[in-house]
Parts: C-alpha cells; structure tokens; sequence
C-alpha cells in the first residue's frame, strides 16, 4: 500500500514540475536563437555598410543582406546620396539600417505560456566611411 502512494505522489510531483522544466528549457532554447539571429542581423548590416563604403549601389547592399539573411527577409535602408541625389564623396559616413521581424528567425516556442515575439523587430546599424 506504501509503494502505491509513493507512485502516486511521484506522478503528481512531475506532473507539476515537468511543464516549469519544459518552459526553462524552451526558453533557454529560444533565447539563444534569438541571440544568433541578432548577431547575423548585425553582421548582415555590416557587410552591407562595407559594400557600400567601397562605393556598391543600393541593388549591391540589397544583395549583401540577402546573402546573410536570405531573401525578402530584411527591410534596409541605407544613405548612399547626399541631398541633391548624388554619390556621398570620399570620406562621408554611409549608413545602412536592417531591421528584421522577430518571427522570421526566431520561432515561437513559448506561447503555451502566454510569451511571443510576435511583434517584435530585430535592428542593427552600421556606419563606415565611404572609400
């Protein structure tokens, strides 16, 4: 009779402790991927802002992002003209901003407790003097 109660006291310990286990281990999960889709966003911002720097167009800073990311992934914006629509001359800053959705590189693994990204943007900046 002991053993029975012991099982049963086994079975309503892990019932409760297992979904608090899951979350931390999901969490941890989704927290590092969420880490390593914001370094690849960063890289990507930095690659596009050297490509620019050395004189590339906005197709060719599309392009570089688009080999990070992948396609039609990342919204960039960059400044590569002056205000009258010219080639920033050698020396000034050029700018390129990615921002990307949360949810296209992160995946939802914790919404069976009420927590989401969903809404959520991963952005990155770089600036490099232009070549």
């Amino acid at each position: 009779m002991r053993a029975k109660k012991r099982r049963a006291a086994l079975a309503v310990e892990l019932l409760l402790a297992l979904p608090v286990l899951l979350a931390v281990l999901l969490a941890t999960v989704e927290f590092s991927v969420f880490l390593s889709a914001r370094q690849q966003v960063t890289s990507a911002a930095r690659e596009a802002a050297r490509v620019a720097a050395l004189g590339g167009s906005a197709d060719d800073v599309q392009t570089s992002v688009a080999r990070f990311l992948g396609p039609n992934v990342a919204e960039i914006q960059s400044k590569l003209t002056d205000d009258n629509g010219d080639p920033l001359p050698v020396g000034d800053p050029v700018t390129v901003v990615v921002t990307v959705p949360t949810f296209k590189m992160v995946p939802e693994l914790l919404g069976f407790i009420g927590f989401s990204l969903r809404g959520t943007e991963i952005s990155a900046r770089a600036v490099m003097r232009k070549e």
